[in-house]
């Protein structure tokens, strides 16, 4: 077979690197300079940093199997991982168990109930009954009316904005499941590839192209060829014509409209998608002192700090600080069309309203940044509407983050999703090249 993988993010880049292996001609377009897709870097210090954080949970074997593959085993540190809630002016620690008895929004009684909640909730094996439940009415049976108003709803919302009541409990089981996979006996530990994971996506570029796949960088597709039902190729906007026994498009889901004829599209593609802003702040001294904080403050208008030099050390980015801001959006919400650069001057200035330690003065260099798709917006029901790989035009498999259900759509995942697509486009090769 040939085979045109649209995208060059770590599934496009898992599939080809499989279909290739199992003896197939395999072209990648990649309509950015590098491969990589979200996990883009720039530089502090002169150290590649990713635009939009990242790390790996230590159960997390596929990615970690691409990472010794790469010979890059040696650059990866398991690091001590710390969480925290920032409400009140205050992040108050929520690592161990201890720290949930001290957590003082809550009264005593009712922080023994979220302790013991969170235990069942991460014991619970099985999603599907969830996914008709909403997130809020399952925790506030398990973990109390309290937890629900004081932590859980608070982070709904800053996650998924105004359709945070909508939200599966299957989703935050889901979060409940990886955070248990990264806890060991005296805390939590993740890992970060040391000098920024764009090293991981130059060790597959070069991968790829030994393999002898056909990796053209700077190539969009404008159209998915098809003829009498059947995926014939691809066009690039330049007009070249890729003829192809079999199209993967590993986009993200919204691309694939714009790409395919509207009389052939799935409805099951109609899914709506979460934006997001993050802002990268230097500063010359520490802002929190935990890796990552929840921000359960309606006053501050982002939902995450991810404090990344609280976890790896700062002599890696020239003594600097380094400190995400985060926050997700809907299409409909007045922030999808804000400036980065004019949110990311209003969120330090909110910061340092509601956080008497965090000084102004103390940043030393602001990079704001914008993915107007970065995960798929969830509601209830979301695990029987996933739009399956093999569509129905012969020759056409789709594999995007929004079939990464419940389970969040990290790095890890994205490698099991591409080799799976690889494996569904092997597994259908004789009615493929019909």
């Amino acid at each position: 077979m040939h085979v045109v993988v649209v995208g060059g993010g770590i599934a496009g880049s898992a599939a080809a690197l499989r279909l290739s292996g199992a003896g197939h001609d395999v072209t990648l377009l990649e309509s950015s300079p590098a491969l990589g897709g979200l996990v883009v870097s720039f530089e502090i210090g002169g150290t590649p940093l990713e635009c939009f954080y990242h790390h790996i949970f230590p159960n997390e074997s596929e990615i970690l199997r691409l990472i010794e593959e790469g010979g890059l085993s040696s650059s990866l540190s398991w690091l001590p991982s710390t969480m925290g809630v920032l409400t009140g002016g205050r992040v108050w620690p929520f690592t161990s168990p201890l720290d949930v008895l001290r957590f003082g929004p809550l009264k005593p009684l009712q922080r023994l109930q979220l302790g013991a909640g969170a235990l069942r909730l991460m014991r619970w094996r099985s999603w599907e009954p969830l996914d008709d439940t909403r997130a809020s009415d399952w925790l506030r049976r398990t973990t109390g009316a309290g937890a629900v108003r004081e932590l859980w709803e608070p982070l709904l919302r800053a996650k998924f904005g105004p359709a945070a009541p909508g939200v599966p409990a299957a989703w935050m089981w889901g979060r409940f499941q990886q955070r248990a996979a990264a806890r060991k006996s005296g805390g939590e530990v993740l890992g970060y590839l040391r000098g920024g994971f764009r090293q991981l996506f130059e060790s597959l570029d070069g991968r790829l192209r030994v393999a002898g796949v056909d990796v053209r960088l700077g190539a969009r597709v404008r159209e998915v060829d098809i003829t009498d039902g059947v995926a014939r190729g691809v066009t690039t906007v330049d007009g070249t014509s890729i003829p192809a026994d079999v199209v993967l498009y590993t986009g993200a889901m919204p691309g694939i409209k714009a790409i395919v004829p509207a009389d052939h599209h799935d409805p099951r593609w109609n899914g709506s998608g979460l934006g997001v802003i993050c802002v990268v702040i230097e500063t010359d001294r520490p802002v929190t002192d935990v890796y990552w904080t929840n921000v359960c403050d309606d006053e501050l208008p982002f939902g995450g700090l991810i404090e990344h030099t609280n976890m790896v050390p700062t002599a890696d980015y020239g003594g600097r600080h380094v400190t995400y801001l985060s926050r997700y959006f809907t299409s409909d919400e007045e922030i999808a069309k804000a400036d980065p650069a004019v949110e990311a001057e209003r969120w330090l200035d909110a910061l340092a309203e509601r956080l008497p330690s965090f000084d102004r003065s103390s940043v030393r260099a602001v990079h704001p940044f914008r993915a107007p798709y970065a995960a798929p917006l969830v509601d209830l029901g979301y695990g029987k509407r996933i739009a399956p790989m093999r569509t129905e035009v012969g020759g056409l498999f789709v594999c995007t983050t929004a079939q990464i259900y419940p389970h969040d759509r990290g790095m890890n995942e994205g490698v099991v999703m591409g080799q799976r697509a690889a494996d569904e486009i092997l597994a259908a090769q004789p009615q493929a090249v019909a």
